[in-house]
C-alpha cells in the first residue's frame, strides 16, 4: 500500500500561484514584506475558505484513491497484472486535463460564479454516477470485468480532473492574496484525506480479517463496509456538500494581485487563443527541456512504487497486516510532509529535489529487496516484526522524500508559471509530469508478465513437470489456475519479471540521475522570460518589462 502517497503527490504538482506587488518573478509568500491592502485577511479570517477548498480537494482524493489505490487491490487475486495495467487506463483523464482547461477557463455563468459554473454541475453528476452505479460497480469487480469497471472509473476521473481545474483557479480569488500561498496546503491536506479514506481506511475495513480481528466480537465472512456501502456514502456526501456550496458560498469572479498580470474573466480571450497560447509555451526551448525532466525522473523508481505492494498481497501478505502498518505510519507521514514542506520551500528548489531524488532511488532497491525477502503467508504485524519494521521504514523514507521533490517541484512550476494564463500554464506543467506516472504504467505491468515464466507441476511426490500446459493468467505460488488445475497441477513461477524489471530500471534512474544533476541548475538559473510566451500584444508589453 505504499504507492498511496507517492502516487498521489506525482498527481498534484503545483498549485495555485499568486506574483508579489513588485513584479517580481518569485511567488508572494506570507511574510514576504508584502505590504498589506485591503484585500489582505488574516489566517484565521481566511479560514472558512481554507476548509471549503480542503473539502473540495477532498473530494477529488475520493475517486483517485479508489482508481489508483483500492481498485488494484481489489483486482489484484482475480486479474493479471496486464489487465490491472489496462484498468491504470481510467486515470489518465487526470494527466491530460491540458486538454480542455481552456474550455474550463473560458466557458462559465459570472452570475453564478465563475469556478461554481463547472465545481457545482461535476459534483451533482459524480454523487448520480456514485449512487446509481454503486451495487452494479461491486458486481463488476467480482466477475473482473476489467473493461467495464476501467471506463466507470475514466468518467469519474475525468470529472475529477475537470474540478481540479476549476478549484485551482477559485482557490486564487477565493483566499485573500497574502494567504493564497496555503493553497497548495489545502490541496495536500484535502486531497490526502480523500485518498486515505479511499484507499487505506476503506481496503481495512472492507477485509474481513482486519474488522474481525480488531472490530468484531463474532467473525464474519465480510469485512464492515462493502464496496456498494462506500461508493453510496460518497455519493450521498457529494450531494449534500454541493448544495450547501451552491446555496451558500459566494465566489468573488476577479480579484487583480498585479496590475496587468491577471486578466479578468470579461478581458479573457477566446478558446481558440487560450490553446494558441498554451502551444506557444510548449514550443519554448526552456520547456521542452524541462519537459524532458518531468516525463523521466521517476521511471527508475516506477516498478517498485507501483508493484511492490501487489507482489506483497502475492506472497500471501494479508491485507489486514498491510493496512494495520500503513494506519500506524499515516500519522509519522503527515509529519514528515510538513517537515518535507519546509526543506522544500527554499530559493532553490532544485537542490532538495536532487536531494529527495537520489533516497527516492535507494527506496526503490531497498524495497525490491525487502519484497524479495519478505516471508510468504506473513499474517499478522507481530508475527514478523522485522520484516514489517523494514517495510514501514522503506515506506515512510519514500513518503518523505516523494513529498519532498512534490513540493519542490511545485515551487518551481509557482516560480515560472505565468499568472496572465490563469491555471493553464500550471495545467500544462502537470499534465507534462504527470505522463511520467500514467504512460509508462501499462507498460511496466505488461513488462512485468512478460518477463515472468510459470510452469505447471503435478501435485504428486515426483512433481513431473507439464510443460505442455500454460499457467497463463496464474501470478500465485503454488496456484492451481485453468488448465493445469484440471489436470492436477499447480502453477509455479521460475522466474519473477517484477525483480529484473525493478533492478534494471533503478540503473537507468541513476544515469537519469546523473543528467539531471546538470540539467536542473541550468534551468533554475534562467530568467523568467525564458519561460514566457505571449499572443496578445498587451501581455507580450507586460513582459518586456520582466525582461
Amino acid at each position: 500500500m505504499r504507492k498511496r502517497a507517492t502516487e498521489l503527490n506525482e498527481l498534484e504538482e503545483g498549485g495555485a500561484v499568486r506574483y508579489a506587488q513588485n513584479g517580481s518573478d518569485q511567488p508572494y509568500k506570507h511574510g514576504s514584506g508584502h505590504k498589506p491592502s485591503k484585500q489582505d485577511r488574516t489566517l484565521w479570517q481566511d479560514a472558512p475558505n481554507m476548509l471549503v477548498l480542503v473539502m473540495l480537494y477532498m473530494m477529488q482524493g475520493v475517486p483517485l484513491g479508489l482508481t489508483m489505490g483500492a481498485m488494484p487491490f481489489l483486482l489484484q487475486s482475480k486479474a493479471s497484472y496486464t489487465q490491472i495495467g489496462i484498468f491504470s487506463l481510467a486515470s489518465y483523464p487526470y494527466s491530460f486535463k491540458l486538454l480542455w482547461s481552456p474550455i474550463v477557463d473560458s466557458i462559465y455563468s459570472l452570475t453564478f460564479g465563475r469556478r461554481k459554473s463547472w465545481v457545482v454541475p461535476i459534483q451533482f453528476g459524480s454523487s448520480l454516477i456514485l449512487l446509481v452505479s454503486a451495487k452494479w460497480l461491486a458486481g463488476r469487480v467480482e466477475h473482473a470485468d476489467v473493461a467495464s469497471i476501467t471506463a466507470l472509473f475514466f468518467l469519474l476521473v475525468l470529472m475529477a480532473a475537470t474540478q481540479d481545474i476549476a478549484v485551482d483557479g477559485w482557490a486564487l480569488t477565493l483566499l485573500a492574496r497574502n494567504n493564497v500561498g496555503y493553497a497548495s496546503t489545502c490541496q495536500t491536506l484535502g486531497m490526502n484525506i480523500g485518498y486515505f479514506t479511499s484507499f487505506t481506511a476503506f481496503l481495512a475495513l472492507n477485509d474481513a480479517d482486519f474488522c474481525n480481528n480488531y472490530l468484531r466480537e463474532t467473525a464474519q465472512a465480510q469485512g464492515i463496509l462493502p464496496l456498494a456501502g462506500y461508493l453510496q456514502f460518497w455519493g450521498w456526501f457529494f450531494a449534500v456538500t454541493t448544495t450547501l456550496i451552491a446555496l451558500c458560498k459566494h465566489e468573488t469572479n476577479f480579484q487583480p494581485a498585479v496590475e496587468g498580470d491577471v486578466k479578468s474573466p470579461e478581458e479573457s480571450g477566446n478558446i481558440i487563443d487560450a490553446y494558441k497560447q498554451l502551444w506557444q509555451v510548449v514550443k519554448l526551448p526552456a520547456v521542452k527541456r524541462f519537459a524532458l525532466v518531468l516525463i523521466t525522473f521517476r521511471l527508475g523508481m516506477l516498478p517498485a512504487e507501483q508493484a511492490a505492494p501487489l507482489k506483497l498481497l502475492e506472497k500471501g501478505v494479508s491485507k489486514e497486516a498491510l493496512a494495520g502498518l500503513v494506519l500506524l505510519e499515516f500519522p509519522c507521514e503527515l509529519a514528515s510532509a510538513v517537515l518535507a514542506g519546509r526543506w522544500a520551500s527554499s530559493p532553490t528548489p532544485f537542490t532538495p529535489f536532487m536531494m529527495g531524488y537520489k533516497i527516492r532511488l535507494v527506496m526503490a532497491a531497498a524495497v525490491t529487496l525487502v519484497v524479495y525477502t519478505f516471508p510468504s503467508g506473513a499474517s499478522s504485524l507481530l508475527s514478523h516484526p522485522k520484516a514489517f519494521l523494514a517495510l514501514a521504514v522503506c515506506g515512510l523514507l519514500t513518503s518523505f522524500t516523494s513529498t519532498l521533490m512534490f513540493t519542490a517541484m511545485g515551487s518551481f512550476f509557482n516560480r515560472i508559471s505565468d499568472p496572465g494564463m490563469g491555471g493553464a500554464y500550471l495545467t500544462l506543467l502537470n499534465t507534462i509530469a504527470n505522463m511520467g506516472v500514467t504512460l509508462p504504467k501499462l507498460a511496466v505491468f505488461a513488462c512485468m508478465d512478460f518477463f515472468t515464466v510459470h510452469t505447471c507441476m503435478t501435485a504428486t511426490e515426483s512433481e513431473q513437470m507439464l510443460s505442455h500446459i500454460a499457467c497463463t493468467g496464474s501470478r500465485s505460488e503454488g496456484s492451481n489456475a485453468h488448465a493445469c488445475g484440471e489436470a492436477g497441477g499447480q502453477c509455479i513461477t521460475l522466474r519473477d519479471g517484477f525483480y529484473p524489471l525493478s533492478f534494471g530500471m533503478i540503473i537507468i534512474g541513476a544515469f537519469l540521475g546523473w543528467h539531471f544533476s546538470k540539467t536542473l541548475p541550468q534551468l533554475e538559473a534562467l530568467p523568467i522570460h525564458k519561460w514566457r510566451a505571449k499572443v496578445r500584444q498587451d501581455s507580450e508589453e507586460f513582459d518586456m518589462k520582466l525582461k
